[in-house]
């Protein structure tokens, strides 16, 4: 049986000193102690698509650039969401005006339900995770305790993608080697619908843990970028500009 009080004061004593680099992918590192570290994230989406239907919602939309701009507008809800339920579980508590966005409130009355149901005890939230010992970076949403079992959570808005079990397996083996004392016993999905007509339906979907295809994956993805992968960070941009070193061609007459 684990003790949360434990737990909490294993994971406030991890204070590593992580830098971000702030191009167009995200990477994170240990100073002075790791390599440059791509995101989890970062590292299966170059490698891995979200599956035949995803490929269908996108073959079914009127332009690639309409379905980017769905996406991206899905992409905002979602951060919302991830946000408003931090606060929540920081004890925060958060009001709406009534002329919200039904599905918007839907998936708040959806994160509630499983909270009542569940009944977990708040680890920790957000958590940024880095080791010398694993070759990605990633940030949980949720660690706690169910049941006396620790607990991952991924908070989702979408549709489930077999993708989401590899990231929470990242996510496992950088908090079970940060914190090996306490290592995670179950992954889950947490997904947020807007879907339910009449009774309020979160899904809590159990994960495996995959390390072996997460293996497979970051060697696909180091030979995708020539073996010797770092972030590309973006060059500065100039605002001053003269020509230099012109002729002018009346000398020349």
């Amino acid at each position: 049986m684990h003790h949360i009080t434990e737990i909490k004061k294993c994971v406030s004593e991890y204070n590593p000193d992580i830098e971000r680099n702030d191009g167009d992918e995200r990477w994170y590192r240990i100073k002075d102690e790791t390599k440059w570290l791509p995101s989890v994230t970062t590292m299966i989406g170059s490698v891995m698509n979200k599956g035949i239907g995803f490929e269908k919602w996108l073959g079914d939309s009127p332009s690639y650039d309409l379905a980017c701009e769905k996406r991206d507008k899905a992409a905002q809800i979602g951060t919302m969401v991830h946000e408003m339920c931090e606060k929540l579980l920081n004890g925060e508590s958060i009001e709406f005006t009534p002329d919200e966005k039904p599905a918007f409130l839907k998936r708040f009355m959806s994160f509630e339900e499983w909270y009542n149901i569940t009944k977990p005890e708040i680890i920790t939230t957000e958590i940024k995770l880095v080791h010398k010992d694993v070759n990605y970076s990633g940030t949980p949403d949720i660690v706690c305790l169910v049941d006396g079992k620790i607990h991952m959570v991924d908070i989702k808005t979408g549709a489930a993608y077999n993708t989401h079990e590899l990231q929470l397996t990242c996510y496992k083996e950088l908090w079970d080697k940060n914190f090996p004392d306490y290592p995670i016993d179950e992954i889950y999905g947490l997904y947020l619908k807007d879907s339910w007509i009449s009774k309020v339906e979160p899904q809590y979907k159990k994960y495996k843990y995959s390390i072996d295809a997460i293996n497979s994956i970051y060697n696909i993805w180091l030979w995708q970028n020539g073996g010797t992968p770092k972030p590309k960070s973006k060059k500065p941009l100039k605002t001053f500009f003269k020509l230099g070193g012109m002729i002018d061609a009346t000398q020349q007459l």
